[in-house]
């Protein structure tokens, strides 16, 4: 039971009451009870967490590094009296949650994370700035594009007159030739800087 029951023949991914049961029975041909699995899994050192997401293509070291360049950032805005906003597309949808899992104790809980389909979703970019709590949306109908990803830039220059620092990541909607020639905009005063997604950190300006 230190490993996960796929490991010990069992079709599933973790460890609970009725897999334990399930276990014993199989290999010793024993019905237990609920509370007696249960006691088994405490005896064992697991104890009940609720999950968190394990990204499957995070690199550790590059978000270390993004940390790194994030603080010296952070001074350069002050210094310049500019305002940092984290943007990116946020998905809406119904979707079942695992609220907690058997682990073992000191151990993480982990569930790995997927997407569902576009049309399961509503979408929106939302702008956060973390210094200030200022939140901006905006509703996409459809796909985002290297196009309506100009409009949010649009939406959230306008509301805010200082210069900007925009970070997302590096998806296919925030670049494009829309994009590059909204860039060109004569004193635009935004500066993009894109974060994993999970690629070495870059910054394109204006």
């Amino acid at each position: 039971m230190q490993a996960a029951p796929s490991a010990a023949g069992l079709e599933l991914a973790n460890w609970n009451w009725k897999v334990v049961r399930q276990f014993v029975q199989e290999r010793f041909d024993l019905l237990l009870s609920s509370r007696t699995c249960l006691n088994y899994l405490h005896r064992l050192s697991f104890v009940v967490k609720r999950p968190k997401k394990r990204l499957l293509k995070g690199n550790a070291e590059k978000r270390e590094a993004f940390v790194t360049a994030y603080v010296a950032l952070r001074t350069e805005a002050q210094a310049q009296g500019a305002k940092i906003f984290f943007v990116d597309e946020a998905h809406f949808r119904a979707d079942v949650e695992l609220r907690a899992k058997w682990v073992l104790r000191g151990e993480p809980a982990l569930v790995d994370s997927t997407s569902p389909k576009l049309g399961e979703k509503a979408t929106y970019y939302s702008a956060v700035c973390l210094e200030t709590g200022e939140v901006e949306v905006m509703n996409v109908s459809g796909n985002t594009t290297a196009e309506t990803s100009v409009t949010s830039m649009k939406q959230l220059r306008e509301k805010h007159k200082e210069p900007l620092m925009v970070i997302w990541d590096n998806g296919p909607a925030h670049h494009g030739p829309e994009m590059r020639e909204y860039l060109t905009t004569p004193d635009l005063q935004l500066r993009l800087v894109a974060l994993p997604g999970y690629s070495p950190t870059s910054t394109r300006t204006s």
